[in-house]
């Protein structure tokens, strides 16, 4: 298992939270699992072309929102999460884009029967 990693330039989404994406994203799906270790941070910057801040800065918001762990002298690793830690996860970074994307259909006019059906549409439902 290695870490593949895609960073888009042109995004407006900051490098950092492209980062912090991924991972915990790959982690919430099981692809990264307990115990893995990340690459080294400044490895990975050069490999990447990308400043070391964005990298700390998305390792630290993983670490603070309980994806990875920092062993001070040996990395950053995945946490072994249990299924119950692992769907809150998934829950709350649900609802976190759950909300951002509720004020722009708010801001749209949308009511919630108009979102729901975007969502049945778009799921195939």
């Amino acid at each position: 298992m290695e870490l593949q990693l895609a960073i888009l330039n042109t995004s407006d989404t900051p490098i950092y939270k492209q980062l912090y994406d991924q991972v915990a994203f790959e982690v919430l799906r099981g692809e990264l699992r307990g115990g893995y270790c990340l690459p080294p941070i400044r490895q990975l910057a050069s490999a990447l072309g990308i400043s070391v801040i964005s990298i700390k800065r998305a390792w630290e918001e993983l670490e603070r929102d309980g994806f990875i762990t920092t062993n001070i002298g040996r990395g950053c690793f995945v946490r072994d999460l249990s299924l119950e830690e692992r769907d809150a996860l998934r829950l709350s970074l649900a609802l976190s884009q759950l909300e951002k994307s509720a004020a722009v259909y708010r801001s749209l006019g949308m009511d919630s029967d108009d979102v729901i059906r975007l969502v049945r549409e778009h799921y195939g439902a």
